[in-house]
């Protein structure tokens, strides 16, 4: 008989072991019933819970099965707990057939606990009076058991302590008493806030230019009120509002043994000195160029010289501003000069404006009112009068007193996606003319989505001239509209009369202006705007709308950026104009020419939105 070597019987195992052991290791088909809970939201809900039931691991054995299978159990009677079910039970069951395995996770929620009850607890002694009951801090529990709500109101009294004296409270255990036997329900909540606090010093880390009194102006509270975690996020917004720092840090010391608490103010300067620039284009007016220097905190209290730069071929000019600010008003003052040379088709002007005014800020800045005085003096060309060719020349001094009051509550400057801002101004004149001037502007836009992925912004415009119409009125200080702040489709200053016979506009004592522009965004940083603009002046005092109203349409994008959005925008004019009028050609015949015709396509690239 043949001898069968040990290498020969091993392997021939291993070939009667393989199919068993390719049965062992095939895949469970699992299907899992969720049972017992008759509320169809609440059934969804708690079935996302169970890993098992949203099939994302594969099982070849039932252990690690019942293992996945208990923990599904165990979050969903966690899960129902949470949502005041306290006598919830979830038993899990577990049949298989081959490689078919049912598992059936059956549910018996229970009533809803409602809490009748809500005791605070502290467990620290002081002699001064806490809240005893939730009615105190201005909440009324409606009795929900939901972990998320009994959260909130925990959220709520710590929110109200540490407003209220007590920045060190912190909660030490939140929990439910529940009664079995009628299904209600006890929520209570231990704290501990330490002793009651009031402000003491301001202390400073980091400072390099910045003198400690500027940061203590401000804050608003008195060394000795009673400390507020509110104020201090109010303080930390206003320093932050400076732009004079990187970072700001507040952080209470801790309190001495009569409650007074130092407030440590750690920041990080940033540089004093800034330079930018920025260009733009239209159709109508060229490209635009600006620049612009500033350098802030100059003598230690956040004093601000500020120069500017702009040119484009229809204007240039050169602004320079000192501001003061005034933490304390609150608000600030400053002083200007302003060199203009303006050369359109209107008007050719140099003007020199010297000035000096004084803002106040109410509701964290929202509320700015602001007066000032100014002097004017323009060498003015006005070509607007046919009686003069080669333009009308004239000298025009005066003296001026704006005063204006603004609301801004816009989340942004250049990219606003939510808020809204006012502005009404009026401005009485003194010297070779006597007149007052108002204006009102008003900008808005609603979003629509989470993301504000859709949004409609408008905005609008009105300004009159009491005591002077506008052909009273010098050309610099006259009303125009069009160009690709105003009514888009219609070249610069033309968006308004024109004259039958130089074809220059001729501007007005009033003006209406109202823009409407819906904007899509496609991508993470691409918009689509729809928009049309409408407008025009008027010879009027006030807008009588005697005269045409002007609309422009268009379509923009926008390359969203951190710094703003990179605006492209094409508009065409809706109501285009063509004036023809007897004029001499190259022979000195008269001959019927066009004097005036609007352009079909205007286009603007700018930085920001246009409202």
């Amino acid at each position: 008989m043949r001898e069968l070597r040990p290498w020969t019987l091993a392997a021939g195992a291993c070939l009667i072991m393989a199919p068993a052991a390719a049965i062992a290791a095939a895949e469970l088909d699992v299907a899992v019933e969720l049972t017992g809970i008759e509320n169809e939201a609440l059934h969804k809900e708690m079935r996302v819970l169970s890993k098992v039931a949203r099939g994302k691991e594969t099982y070849t054995a039932l252990a690690p099965l019942r293992r996945a299978v208990e923990q599904d159990a165990r979050a969903i009677e966690r899960a129902l707990r949470s949502k005041g079910y306290y006598a919830a039970n979830v038993v899990p069951d577990i049949k298989r057939t081959g490689l078919d395995v049912r598992v059936t996770i059956a549910v018996t929620p229970g009533e809803k606990f409602t809490v009748t009850d809500y005791v605070i607890i502290y467990v620290d002694d002081q002699p001064n009076e806490r809240p005893a009951d939730f009615a105190a801090i201005g909440k009324t529990p409606k009795g929900d058991p939901a972990g998320k709500k009994l959260e909130e109101l925990s959220d709520a009294l710590v929110s109200y302590l540490w407003n209220n004296g007590y920045p060190a409270t912190e909660e030490i255990e939140r929990q439910v008493e529940a009664r079995f036997e009628d299904s209600t329900a006890t929520a209570v909540f231990r704290l501990r806030t330490g002793p009651i606090a009031t402000y003491g010093d301001i202390r400073t880390e980091g400072l390099k230019r910045t003198d400690t009194d500027f940061i203590a102006a401000h804050f608003r509270p008195a060394e000795g009120d009673i400390y507020s975690r509110k104020q201090i996020d109010k303080f930390r917004t206003r320093l932050a509002g400076t732009s004079l720092f990187r970072e700001v840090a507040i952080e209470p010391a801790p309190p001495a043994a009569d409650g007074r608490t130092d407030l440590l103010v750690t920041v990080e300067e940033r540089k004093h000195r800034t330079i930018g620039a920025g260009v733009s284009f239209g159709t109508d007016v060229g490209i635009g160029a600006t620049a612009n220097w500033e350098n802030r905190n100059i003598f230690g209290g956040g004093e601000r010289l500020s120069t500017e730069l702009k040119w484009s071929a229809p204007a240039q000019d050169l602004e320079v501003i000192f501001e003061d600010p005034l933490p304390r008003w609150p608000g600030s003052w400053n002083t200007s000069l302003l060199l203009e040379n303006e050369t359109t088709d209107a008007f050719e002007a140099q003007t020199a404006t010297v000035g000096a005014g004084v803002t106040k800020k109410f509701f964290e800045s929202k509320w700015e009112l602001s007066a000032g005085l100014r002097y004017t003096i323009s060498d003015i060309t006005d070509f607007s009068d046919p009686d003069f060719p080669d333009g009308f020349e004239e000298t025009f001094q005066t003296a001026s007193l704006p005063f204006a009051a603004a609301y801004n509550n816009e989340n942004n400057a250049l990219n606003p996606t939510s808020g809204y801002r006012l502005r009404a101004e009026v401005t009485p004149f003194f010297g070779d003319l006597q007149f007052n001037r108002a204006e009102l502007s008003a900008a808005s836009r609603i979003g629509f989505g989470s993301t504000k992925r859709f949004l409609i912004a408008g905005r609008a415009r009105m300004g009159a001239t009491i005591g002077a119409s506008g052909t009273d009125l010098p050309a610099t200080e006259r009303f125009f509209a069009g160009g690709g702040g105003s009514v888009r489709g219609y070249a610069f200053q033309e968006a308004g009369p024109i004259d039958s016979e130089t074809g220059n506009p001729t501007g007005g004592a009033s003006v209406a202006e109202v823009n409407l522009e819906t904007r899509f965004r496609v991508q993470e940083k691409i918009q689509i705007a729809l928009f049309a603009d409408g407008g025009s002046v008027f010879e009027s005092e006030t807008p009588d709308f005697s005269g045409d109203f002007l609309v422009g349409a268009g379509v923009g994008v926008r390359y969203l950026t951190p710094i703003g959005p990179i605006r492209l925008d094409v508009a065409t004019p809706l109501d285009k104009r063509e004036i023809r009028g007897l004029r001499e050609n190259e022979d000195g015949m008269l001959e019927e020419q066009t004097i005036f015709q609007d352009d079909p396509i205007q286009v603007y690239i700018a930085l920001g939105q246009p409202f």
